[in-house]
């Protein structure tokens, strides 16, 4: 009785086998064609990067100085430095892609202006959020529109407007940002939908 599963045994090893050297040349092609691309990245020569869909901050638009709030003056002065920055979102294209697009060379920068466009989203939430609390709701409308307006995909930017065009009687608007959210090419996309249909249909 003892053979039939000894074969049965065998037979385990050598499909276990197979699969994990079926892998490792799967994972040592795409090593190799990593490196491939990294090597072809390396020698692209600098391009032009003046013409790219750098980001404006609509300053004109935002209750600047509306309050002597010394939390609301820190957020209104990180903005203000932003703004005199170049800001690009460049989140969905790795290193790689970037130094074959524009070459190595502009790599710095160009990792400098989308850490700009991180911190640009992280500073446009908490400057609502501040407005808020402070009262000044509907002034904090157009800087939390703005953020989606750029592709933001920080929940708190979607869930707060909902909630401020539902106190507004423009529960309709809701949808519009469910459109623009399950167009997000993120992590949160799916994070954000629920929430957004929470609000929606509470």
């Amino acid at each position: 009785m003892a053979f039939p599963f000894l074969g049965l045994f065998i037979i385990f090893l050598s499909v276990a086998a197979y699969y994990r050297k079926r892998a490792t040349a799967q994972q040592k092609k795409v090593t190799e064609d990593f490196w491939s691309r990294e090597d072809q990245a390396n020698q692209i020569r600098r391009k032009d990067i003046s013409n790219l869909p750098y980001i404006t901050i609509p300053l004109e638009k935002f209750p600047i100085g509306i309050s002597d709030d010394e939390e609301l003056t820190d957020y209104e002065n990180d903005l203000k430095t932003l703004a005199s920055r170049k800001i690009l979102n460049l989140s969905h294209q790795s290193n790689t892609d970037l130094k074959l697009a524009y070459g190595p060379a502009n790599l710095p920068a160009l990792s400098e202006y989308d850490q700009n466009y991180t911190t640009l989203l992280r500073n446009l939430v908490a400057y609502a959020d501040c407005l808020i609390k402070n009262g000044f709701k509907s002034e904090a409308v157009p800087v939390l529109e703005f953020g989606i307006s750029i592709d933001s995909d920080i929940r708190a930017n979607y869930t707060l407007l909902a909630e401020l065009y539902k106190e507004q009687g423009n529960a309709s608007k809701i949808q519009e940002l469910i459109d623009k959210a399950a167009s997000l090419d993120s992590m949160m996309r799916s994070a954000i939908l629920e929430q957004l249909h929470t609000l929606q249909n509470a």
